[in-house]
């Protein structure tokens, strides 16, 4: 099995993923993908691509503040009949969007500005018009997770 890694993608930015892969004795190649981050290659790709997030910060600025850029992926996908998943490397208390507050930093302010349930509805909007699905999971089984996506295991 081979996994196509975006070029856009900074090198090392998942070691994560590259250790599993390893462990897996999987191969990643790094070309320019379409959509997403990862994609598999050959007759079990599925037509699915996986575009991950460190967090919910860095997915609160693709919707938000990179709103047009992100859309625009969204809707290339769809055209093209692309499945896009939006993998976020972050465990959310409760298992609920809503009661993720934003880490403090040295001066007791909150990092990050904006609404988680603001958020929510966002990417609900984005997921009914696009077809594109958000999913969260640990940083530590990232690796794991995609693969599962990409195989078509996990909804």
């Amino acid at each position: 099995m081979v996994l196509l890694e975006d070029t856009r993608n900074q090198p090392g930015k998942h070691k994560n993923i590259e250790a599993y892969c390893k462990q897996q004795g999987i191969e990643i190649v790094r070309t320019k993908l379409l959509v997403g981050d990862y994609m598999l290659t050959g007759p079990n790709s599925g037509g699915i691509s996986v575009d991950t997030k460190y967090g919910v910060p860095e997915l609160a600025s693709n919707v938000f503040q990179e709103h047009e850029r992100f859309r625009a992926e969204c809707e290339l996908a769809q055209k093209c009949g692309i499945s896009l998943v939006v993998l976020i490397e972050e465990v959310l208390p409760g298992g609920l969007l809503e009661n993720w507050r934003s880490p403090r930093g040295a001066d007791g302010l909150p990092r990050h500005k904006f609404d988680p349930a603001k958020l929510k509805k966002s990417m609900l909007t984005m997921q009914d018009k696009y077809n594109v699905r958000f999913r969260f999971c640990d940083g530590r089984s990232t690796g794991r997770v995609l693969l599962e996506y990409l195989k078509g295991e996990r909804e």
